[in-house]
């Protein structure tokens, strides 16, 4: 089995750590978008494009399945690329955990980009799946950008904003955004000092993983050697991982793994 996983910048690091770890075999396509990041700042149809461009370039390696790991390009270019390439390639993309937050009737934050935080798409979740009362959306200015860059100055600066303007009754937070999986525990730390406990996390690189798996009839488990990454695309061109990844536990497994030899199409 082989997957594309396709995101702006760093997000899809956690989706393949997680595909990797409920299906280890899988073979792995990687693709970002450096020339257009960040989604946030492009109009819909611009990020609906790149998405397609993308998902279009790793359809070369044969992939079986595509997962688009970014809250923004799931929200904008989902249905494009479902047009484009279902069913003979099923698309997969992520929506923010606020379904299983709302569920639990206590505070929650939801933790997003900007363009998230005031989007139509996440007032529809919270309006669906929670009590508006009970959601605190909270803009996080920079945090993507901050961890793309690897460095922790900058993404220390952006949590503990975050964390500032998040209110101290919550009780679990979202992580709306696919690259904030990478700085969990930063996170929940600053968390724990802005309230005095610890929050429940809600994410989803874990049950997308496992829903790519049940698009294609595929059982989780499998051989336990990993599979190769096979490619690794930048805007659609023949690429490599940013050594910041090495910053994080789950960017380092995949460069570890990047050192592999990668295919051409």
């Amino acid at each position: 089995m082989r997957v594309a996983v396709i995101d702006s910048g760093f997000g899809m690091v956690n989706y393949a750590d997680a595909l990797s770890r409920v299906r280890p075999d899988t073979e792995l396509v990687l693709a970002r978008d450096p020339d257009n990041m960040p989604y946030g700042l492009l109009e819909p149809a611009r990020i609906s494009e790149c998405v397609v461009a993308m998902a279009a370039a790793a359809a070369k390696f044969e992939v079986d399945a595509i997962i688009v790991a970014c809250n923004t390009g799931s929200m904008y270019a989902l249905e494009a690329a479902r047009a484009r390439f279902e069913p003979a390639i099923p698309v997969v993309g992520v929506v923010p955990a606020i379904r299983p937050a709302g569920s639990t009737g206590r505070p929650f934050a939801v933790w997003a980009t900007a363009a998230a935080t005031v989007s139509d798409y996440q007032t529809s979740l919270i309006d669906a799946f929670a009590d508006p009362a009970l959601a605190h959306r909270i803009p996080c200015y920079g945090l993507a950008e901050a961890i793309d860059s690897g460095s922790p100055e900058r993404v220390t600066a952006a949590i503990d904003a975050a964390a500032a303007a998040t209110p101290v009754d919550i009780e679990s937070v979202v992580l709306g955004c696919t690259h904030y999986g990478l700085v969990r525990e930063p996170i929940v730390a600053a968390l724990r000092e802005r309230t005095g406990r610890d929050v429940v996390v809600f994410d989803s690189p874990e049950p997308v993983a496992r829903q790519a798996l049940r698009r294609l009839g595929v059982e989780p488990g499998g051989p336990p050697e990993l599979g190769d990454v096979v490619a690794v695309l930048e805007s659609g061109r023949p690429g490599a991982l940013p050594a910041a990844l090495a910053a994080y536990p789950a960017g380092r497994l995949l460069l570890e793994r990047c050192g592999r030899s990668v295919k051409t199409p």
